[in-house]
This record gives C-alpha cells, structure tokens and sequence, in this order.
C-alpha cells in the first residue's frame, strides 16, 4: 500500500485485469483482479490474492473480489471506495445532469482531472458517493430477467426474504417498483458504511451461491457482480443513505456507434433504453 494513500486517509481500489491504462493518483490503489486465476500475469501492481480472499472467484464475483479483499485486508482509511474497469468518477463534470458517462480515448485521457477531490468536503453533507443512474423502461426485475437469469433473480429474491428479512422491503422496492440502476459496483464512502455494506453484500451472496447453477456462458457466469450492482442500491435504500451522483468516465478507444446501430446492440445485449444521446460523448 503506498504511503500516498494513507497519508490521504482514503484508498480507492483502481480494477485491472491486464495491461492497460490505470490512474495512479494519490488515494488510488490499483490491484490485480482475479490474480489467483492468473498467476503468471505481472502487471507491476499487488493482487486480490492475498490474505483472505476470493481472487479464484472472480469470472463469478468481477470487480467484487477486489471489494472483498480489500474489507478483509485492507488498511483503514476513513473513506474507502472502488473503480470499475477503466472507469473513474467524474468529479469536475459539466456535463448535463441526465448523461450518466462519457468515453475519452486514451490519447486524450491525460487532459482529464481525476484525482480525488477533498473528500471531507464532498462526504459532509453525503454518505456516499455512485455512479448516475440509468434509466430503463421498465423495473430492474424485468430488466434482469431480460438480460440475465429469472431463476438466479428469484435465487436472490428468496435469500434476502428468508435470511435478511429487514432489507426486504427495500429490495422490493428497487427491484419491483423502480426503473433506474447505479451501475459498475462502484462508490466511495466512509469507512464504516463500507464494511457494514461489505457485510451484509457478501453474506447474501454467500447464501445465493449455495442454490445458483453457475451459466456456461462467460456473461451470464457474472452472476454475483450482476446481483451486486442491484443490492447496492437496495442497502442504500434500506439505510436511507444521502447520495452525490456523479457521471462516470470510461477510458476507451471504441469508436461511437450512429445512434440507431447503438440503440439496436444495446437493446439486443441488456433491454435497456439509456435515456440520452450524451451515453458516447467522446473527446
């Protein structure tokens, strides 16, 4: 752990899983996920399989074996917080409020601010800090089962009912009667929020792995990354958290598809209709 980002009192894991850009900022962490998987890859950083952890997870648990290694081994910073692939938190944004995320390719990506801001100012009147929400057309349950497994929605809907009878509400909230998601699992919050999250994340995944049948399928094998991204929002609900929203930044050199190509893939890959034009903006 640099001794940059004690000093700062915050640790922002940056997920990587190859060579590829990675900002290293001061607060940011960068680590190697599903480090187990792969052992004789080096990308100069230190891996999520170290201590308690479950690196060998990761093709289930995505980003979250980062997540969860740094709850079990992580230094304790006040606030704590993790980035999604290639994707950052877009602190000093003028975009419009309703563009949720922009592409910059990478030979533009050193023009863009993305260090950590003065997040004592940013937390005092928040708890927590996520993506923008996307909007769908229809509820995140229906939404799931379009793009996802109905049995592995029921799997989760049956867990957090019989063992977590107190989030249930929530979740039935978000899931049935809501249209919008914060997406990527990511977030920066306070210490204590993050590991009573923590907690309560991987339990329920702990008890939804013991019933769901793993896809063969590499994109729906993301099962507990998926459900993640949903529960997220559901603990936030339930503890009534205050939210700053942020776009997000994603570092990338796809070429932006015409509208009409885009909206067709993206309805094909997830039955989503993002609510903007300003999805692909690219400098």
């Amino acid at each position: 752990m640099s001794s940059a980002t004690v000093k700062n009192n915050v640790t922002v894991l940056v997920c990587c899983h190859k060579k590829d850009f990675c900002h290293e900022g001061e607060g940011f962490y960068p680590i190697h996920v599903g480090k187990a998987l792969h052992p004789e890859l080096d990308l100069g950083i230190p891996g999520d399989n170290t201590g308690d952890n479950i690196s060998a997870k990761n093709l289930n648990y995505c980003e979250l074996t980062a997540h969860y290694w740094m709850w079990k081994n992580g230094p304790e910073t006040k606030y704590v917080g993790l980035n999604h692939y290639r994707r950052y938190f877009d602190f000093r944004s003028e975009l419009p409020r309703w563009v949720p995320l922009r592409i910059v390719g990478e030979n533009k990506i050193n023009e863009i601010e993305l260090d950590l801001p003065d997040l004592d100012r940013e937390l005092k009147r928040h708890d927590i800090i996520l993506p923008r929400r996307i909007v769908f057309p229809h509820s995140l349950a229906d939404d799931y089962r379009w793009a996802h497994i109905n049995e592995d929605l029921e799997i989760l809907d049956e867990v957090v009912k019989g063992y977590y009878p107190e989030y249930y509400s929530s979740f039935r909230h978000i899931m049935y009667r809501t249209n919008w998601l914060a997406h990527y699992n990511m977030f920066i919050t306070r210490r204590e929020i993050f590991e009573d999250y923590s907690a309560w994340l991987f339990g329920v995944l702990a008890k939804a792995e013991e019933k769901v049948k793993i896809s063969a399928y590499p994109f729906q094998a993301r099962v507990f990354g998926y459900m993640a991204e949903r529960l997220l929002n559901v603990y936030v609900h339930k503890h009534d958290l205050k939210v700053k929203y942020l776009p997000v930044i994603k570092v990338s050199d796809e070429r932006p598809l015409s509208s009409g190509v885009w909206f067709r893939k993206l309805l094909k890959n997830s039955g989503a209709w993002y609510l903007t034009k300003g999805y692909l903006n690219r400098e």
